[in-house]
C-alpha cells in the first residue's frame, strides 16, 4: 500500500519545479502535517519550472488535474479522498507536463 501525501511532501513536475502544497482542510494530520485529498491539488501553482519558454514550450506553472487512481477508494479525509504517493496529474505546461510525488511526507500511515 502506498503512503498518504501530507503537506510535508515534495511534489513535482517533470521538469523539476515544485508544487506549492494548500490544504483545504487541516483537521486530519499525519505527524503535525495536514493530509492533502482529492481536490487540493486542482489550480496548485508551480514554482521552478525548468522547462525554457520559447514558440513551442511553456513552463509549468499551474496543475490542471490529478489523473484517475491518485486517490485512494476506501480511506477519506473530511469527507474526500486521501492522495495517495502514487498520485499522477497534468500540469499547463506546453507540451502538458506531469506531476510526481518525490517525497509522500510521511511513510507511516498507508492506504489503498
Amino acid at each position: 500500500m502506498p503512503p498518504i501525501v501530507t503537506t510535508g511532501a515534495t511534489i513535482m513536475c517533470i521538469h523539476g519545479g515544485q508544487v506549492v502544497l494548500t490544504p483545504r482542510q487541516t483537521q486530519v494530520t499525519i505527524a503535525g502535517n495536514p493530509v492533502l485529498r482529492e481536490g487540493d491539488l486542482s489550480g496548485a501553482p508551480i514554482v521552478g519550472c525548468l522547462q525554457p519558454p520559447s514558440p513551442g514550450t511553456k513552463p509549468c506553472t499551474t496543475v490542471i488535474s490529478t489523473l484517475p487512481g491518485s486517490a485512494s477508494m476506501r480511506v477519506t479525509a473530511a469527507g474526500a479522498p486521501v492522495l495517495l504517493a502514487t498520485l499522477s496529474g497534468i500540469t499547463d505546461g506546453v507540451p502538458p507536463g506531469t506531476i510526481m510525488v518525490a517525497s509522500p511526507g510521511q511513510t507511516t500511515v498507508q492506504a489503498n
